[in-house]
Order: structure tokens, then C-alpha cells, then sequence
């Protein structure tokens, strides 16, 4: 319509049509070579957000399922770390049992002893009782390799002895030589037990 007929028509009184068109489509298929169709915009767009959704549920079934087996692991453990206790605790109380047996015949001598001495007031006989309890004593800790620290004729060790006294001396060979044993010291095979408690010689200043 020319500006002409534009002109006529509103001089006449009546309104012009105005016609818009929609050209985003018809550039749509220009640009990829297809023609769109509104209803398969509709239909892409629930598939996606339903396949969207199936992702989110799968990430959470592998969580849960994660979820489970660390709390099994852990079950596991909580029952192995149970059983290996009670069977520590069952070794060693088998251990003190078969320790004790063999210590209470050393008590019950003692007692033997101790009573003989106190209805004959015999004192040798104590003596004598409490040497033999002593020597029995002696081969359990033998049997069971506890050994006793020799302390003769040798110098302070501060790994396995004990200074309890002090004697000065002038001779500088002396200096920590171990003048006198105050207490036994014991060895469990390779580890100290008991230290020995001693009288040892310092250098006089």
C-alpha cells in the first residue's frame, strides 16, 4: 500500500491495519537448513529436566551406597578391634593364672616355715625354710628367663643400675665403680625388669 492510499483511506475515516510479522523462525531455518516446530520445543524440554532428575537420583543411590559400605567397614572394625581385645584379655589372664600356680607353692612353703619356727621357736629352722623358699623362688624366675644382674666387679651403668649411695674416693680408676649391691637387679631376656640398687664410688673433687 502506497503512501497514496494510506493518505485516502485515513481521509475517509477509517484506521489503517497494521500486520506484524514474525520473522525469528523463518531465520531460525535459514541459518540451520531446518524447519522449527513449536511442538517439538515443547517436547525437548520435560525430557531434559527428566533426564536431569534420573542423574540427580543416580548420584544418590552411588552416595547411599557409599554411605553403607563405610558404615559396614567401620562395623567391621568396631568387631575386630572387640575380639582382639577379649582375646588379649584372655591371654592374659591365662597368663597370671599360670603365673600365680606356680608362685602360691613358694607361698604355701613359707607359711610351712614360718609356722614350724613359731611352735619350736627354732629359729634355724626359719632360717632354713625361708633359704629353701628363696632357692625355689629363684629357679621360677630362671625358668621363665629372668635372669639376675651381676653387679661384681664392674661400673655404674645408669642403663640398668640405680645409685642410691655415694663413697669418695682419690683413685680416679675407682670413679663409678660399684662398691656395693643394695638390691638385686633383674632381666626379662633383653629388658630391664628392676634396676639395680647400689653403692657406688664418685671422685673426690
Amino acid at each position: 500500500m502506497d503512501k497514496k492510499s494510506k493518505q485516502a483511506e485515513t481521509e475517509k475515516g477509517e484506521k489503517p491495519k497494521i500486520t506484524i510479522v514474525d520473522k525469528r523462525s523463518s531465520m531460525l531455518e535459514e541459518d540451520t537448513g531446518a524447519t522449527t516446530d513449536p511442538s517439538a520445543l515443547d517436547e525437548r524440554f520435560p525430557s531434559y529436566v527428566e533426564k536431569l532428575k534420573q542423574e540427580a537420583e543416580n548420584k544418590d543411590k552411588k552416595l547411599k551406597e557409599y554411605i553403607a559400605a563405610y558404615k559396614e567397614k567401620n562395623a567391621e572394625n568396631d568387631e575386630f578391634r572387640i575380639r582382639l581385645q577379649k582375646e588379649n584379655e584372655t591371654r592374659l589372664d591365662q597368663f597370671k593364672a599360670n603365673l600365680f600356680s606356680r608362685l602360691l607353692p613358694i607361698l604355701d612353703n613359707l607359711k610351712r616355715a614360718e609356722a614350724s619356727a613359731t611352735a619350736s621357736k627354732d629359729f634355724d629352722s626359719l632360717k632354713k625354710g625361708i633359704d629353701m623358699v628363696t632357692r625355689q623362688f629363684m629357679r621360677e624366675l630362671e625358668d621363665n628367663q629372668i635372669t639376675v644382674i651381676s653387679t661384681v666387679g664392674r661400673k655404674f651403668d645408669p642403663k640398668i643400675d640405680e645409685a642410691l649411695l655415694t663413697e669418695e674416693t682419690s683413685d680416679p680408676e675407682k670413679h663409678n665403680d660399684i662398691l656395693q649391691e643394695l638390691e638385686p637387679g633383674y632381666m626379662f631376656k633383653d629388658k630391664l625388669i628392676k634396676a639395680s640398687r647400689v653403692k657406688i664410688a664418685t671422685l673426690k673433687n
